[in-house]
């Protein structure tokens, strides 16, 4: 569970960097909802119902106040807030002095076209709908192609608008700011050539374009499948069908689609290079150029002092890499802060996605920068919490010193005189005690009386 300090009291601002159009709803509805559910769409939605008309931004409200709106507690807030933050819909930034706490930035969803080209996005939208509906989406934004043996006979600016050079110059016009958009890339030595080489006899070269050489290698990278292996799967998938009409789009379904259905295989695969693990050479474990050039896998593995890494960790490095979209020296340094600097051979899988949540909501990048600002924050909490220690244990000293005086100082006022007061009690008693008590003359006496003498 990721884990973030909400209030209800606390006070947020709404801010915008974009105009929702009528390609954005489309999006939203057809395309984001079945991922997000309608309690994340309706949360966005009261967003941008909360901005001032005419303006990028709203007036102070509280969570409090938006969750009653919506019908939601604390907790149902945060969890749809973090499926609008997960899929890229809202960021979400904490003010340190300022009378607000947090500034919810709304993001203009993506056009239909690139939510559906975008190969972790889709494929998620295709596992939540079904491939009938999903075809059914595709064939809705799919935009047709113009006919052939066409010229274009559309006039030009200057042909129409005359605008002197002096007009041009006077007006300015102001650098809006643009949009933010996720981008992920992966860094992996993957010989495309020499894949597209071995399945020439099968596949055409046309078979192959830019969108899917790039989800090709993504696919490689997150698999850790050589060329061999790749074209043997692509062989095997395409080899009736690769004359056949297909879109990009239809391809790159079919190649996520073949990956999911060749566990088997690798799974066969990665037992025959479990020998050739041993072989990889990984540096220094501690230095962070290791973990920003060296695959998870192998990092990993190097960290365990294993050969093979068990089908958790492997899932685990996976969801860092495609849904968290984050790089192979982030993912390896939350590993080496958990297994070396916390000592935890045994962490929860919300442990480490916690610490790579909060690594990429605080915009860190690389390992050095991730591990440098965890230390100052740990050492600082470490430095509190011993400040705060050390202030208890001379609050119960002195307690105690006040009352048994170990300081050898004289003692209150009010202190003695109740203690000399105890003091005569006591000698009171000693002496009425004494006096009530026979002497041995008396006691003889007492004795005789007794026998009858």
């Amino acid at each position: 569970m990721i884990e973030r300090e909400l209030s209800g009291t606390d006070l947020c601002l709404v801010m915008s960097n974009g105009v929702v159009d009528r390609e954005a709803y489309q999006s939203l509805y057809y395309l984001y909802q079945p991922i997000i559910g309608v309690k994340a769409l309706g949360l966005y939605q009261t967003f941008w119902s909360e901005m001032i008309p005419g303006k990028t931004k709203s007036q102070y409200i509280s969570h409090a106040e938006l969750g009653t709106l919506l019908g939601f507690s604390v907790d149902e807030f945060k969890e749809e807030l973090f499926k609008l933050e997960g899929i890229g819909l809202i960021r979400t930034f904490e003010a340190r002095q300022a009378a607000y706490r947090y500034i919810y930035q709304i993001r203009v969803p993506l056009a239909p076209n690139t939510f559906l080209n975008d190969g972790v996005l889709s494929s998620l939208l295709f596992y939540r709908v079904g491939e009938i509906r999903f075809r059914s989406l595709q064939h809705r934004f799919r935009t047709e192609p113009l006919p052939k043996n066409i010229v274009d006979r559309t006039v030009r600016f200057d042909q129409v608008f005359d605008v002197k050079a002096g007009l041009a110059s006077a007006h300015q016009p102001k650098a809006y700011a643009k949009q933010e958009r996720a981008v992920y890339e992966f860094d992996y030595s993957f010989d495309l050539e020499e894949m597209k080489r071995q399945t020439d006899r099968f596949l055409p070269r046309t078979f192959y374009s830019k969108a899917i050489d790039h989800l090709l290698v993504k696919l490689a990278y997150v698999t850790q499948s050589n060329e061999a292996l790749m074209a043997e799967l692509l062989n095997a998938r395409f080899r009736h069908e690769a004359y056949l009409p297909m879109t990009d789009a239809e391809k790159q379904e079919r190649c996520k689609q073949m990956m999911l259905s060749a566990k088997q295989k690798l799974s066969r695969e990665k037992k025959a290079k479990v020998a050739s693990l041993d072989t990889i050479e990984v540096g220094d474990i501690e230095a962070t150029e290791t973990m920003e050039s060296t695959h998870p896998k192998h990092y990993v593995a190097k960290l365990r002092k294993v050969k093979a890494l068990s089908e958790r960790d492997e899932e685990l490095i996976q969801q860092l890499i495609i849904d968290y979209e984050m790089s192979s020296g982030i993912v390896n340094a939350a590993y080496y802060y958990a297994l070396v600097i916390k000592k935890d051979n045994r962490f929860s899988k919300n442990f480490l996605l916690s610490i790579v949540d909060d690594w990429k909501q605080k915009g860190y990048v690389t390992a050095s920068e991730a591990l440098a600002k965890t230390q100052e924050q740990d050492e600082l909490i470490s430095k509190k919490q011993e400040q705060k220690q050390e202030r208890a244990r001379q609050t119960v000293g002195g307690r105690r010193g006040r009352t048994s005086n170990t300081n050898g100082g004289p003692n209150p006022k009010w202190l003695q005189e109740e203690k000399a007061k105890q003091q005569q009690y006591e000698a009171s008693k000693k002496a009425s005690f004494e006096a009530d008590v026979p002497d041995d003359e008396e006691m003889e006496r007492i004795l005789r009386e007794l026998k009858g003498n």
